[in-house]
């Protein structure tokens, strides 16, 4: 019988007697070195976090979209001041150089977007999106990986497998008519943009930034076999489902041009962030004139362009069971000035199972503004 949320509390951030869900996140800071000081001198990757995934212990694995940036954290969560210490990285396994983003010539600019795990097997998916700026194909973007830890956090011998034959990883895509007319185009017109991952059992589940219908709330989940890792020809991948999902607010009115930016697994269902599915505004009557330019060169392309409001989505963060035809519910929407920062990532702490346990959640920003990297979202209470 598929789950029925029936309230959620935020700790002291939200207030039990209203529907309110507006939640404001705790910052985490960080004891000694920041994160990503090891991939360049400026420490760009760690302007760019873009997700992480999280142990029972408290480690977690934190990615950025610089090339393959990728480095394990632990958490302190004691007190009022919640920290953590970046630790060992991760891009040696990619190649030589994929430590130091700044070489980019030996190392592929793979735009990781999404990461999560299956016990102690890490899923790492790049966007299989076209390069932001120019809205250029981009063959390193299609680009998805696996590898196991030992219980020390070391990646164990032999246990990487990537899958980057574009060809291949196209196949998930191209049976669901909503989604392959617009695979390699740019986000800026509706082309494909993974931004989320989670697991459940063998199936991966990526959420999609874009394309979404911007009109009626609607953003997609691609369900796919793991197996498609190990494919070598066309037919070894298998059918793969999708998953169309509106996204709706109190009034039951869709939240017009949303889209995907993270998943999680939370038990046999998924959390879900969503946020702008488009680009951010130009800064000026000209982009935007080129924008739409641009776009219209695509066949049907006067209806594809993608981009945000003057005003950013709030970020909000759903609960949803895919076993289910129902809509996604939400839990919470970030407020104080996280609402108007990136919400790029989300991973579980700890091992919630039972009824009405509280649920913390740890939150990484890309592109901050007014805030760090990182952010504790503490006492997520779901009662269902």
């Amino acid at each position: 019988m598929p789950h029925v949320l029936a309230s959620v509390v935020i700790g002291a951030t939200l207030a039990t007697a209203a529907p309110s869900l507006a939640g404001e996140p705790i910052a985490v800071m960080p004891k000694g070195k920041s994160i990503f000081e090891a991939y360049d001198p400026d420490a760009k990757a760690g302007t760019n976090v873009s997700g992480a995934t999280c142990f029972d212990d408290g480690s977690c694995i934190l990615i950025a979209d610089e090339m393959i940036a990728m480095q394990s954290i632990k958490l302190n969560l004691g007190g009022t001041s919640p920290s953590y210490r970046a630790g060992r990285t991760y891009g040696l396994m990619f190649g030589d150089r994929c430590t130091d983003i700044t070489q980019t010539k030996n190392c592929k600019e793979v735009d990781l977007e999404a990461i999560a795990r299956k016990g102690r097997d890490i899923f790492v998916s790049g966007s299989m999106g076209n390069r932001s700026r120019s809205g250029k194909r981009a063959n390193d973007r299609w680009f998805l990986a696996r590898f196991s830890l030992g219980k020390s956090g070391k990646p164990l011998t032999g246990s990487l497998t990537v899958q980057s034959k574009r060809s291949l990883l196209k196949q998930m895509f191209v049976g669901h008519a909503v989604i392959a007319p617009l695979l390699e185009l740019p986000l800026q017109c509706g082309g494909v943009n993974i931004e989320g991952l989670t697991v459940i059992g063998d199936q991966l589940f990526f959420g999609l930034r874009s394309p979404a219908d911007l009109i009626n709330g609607r953003a997609y989940i691609i369900q796919s076999s793991e197996t498609v890792l190990a494919a070598k020809r066309k037919s070894d991948v298998e059918p793969t489902k999708l998953h169309s999902l509106t996204f709706r607010n109190a009034s039951g009115k869709p939240i017009r041009n949303t889209g995907i930016r993270a998943l999680e697994t939370l038990g046999d269902r998924l959390l879900i962030a969503t946020a702008d599915a488009g680009v951010s505004a130009p800064s000026s009557a000209s982009r935007l004139k080129d924008i739409k330019e641009r776009c219209a060169a695509v066949p049907g392309g006067a209806r594809l362009p993608n981009v945000a409001g003057k005003r950013p989505l709030v970020p909000r963060i759903w609960i949803w069971d895919p076993a289910s035809q129902a809509d996604p519910i939400e839990i919470v929407r970030l407020g104080g000035p996280y609402a108007d920062e990136k919400l790029e990532g989300l991973a579980v702490l700890g091992n919630p199972s039972s009824k009405n346990k509280k649920v913390d959640l740890l939150l990484t920003i890309d592109g901050q503004n007014d805030v760090p990297a990182l952010a504790l979202l503490k006492g997520l209470k779901l009662q269902y």
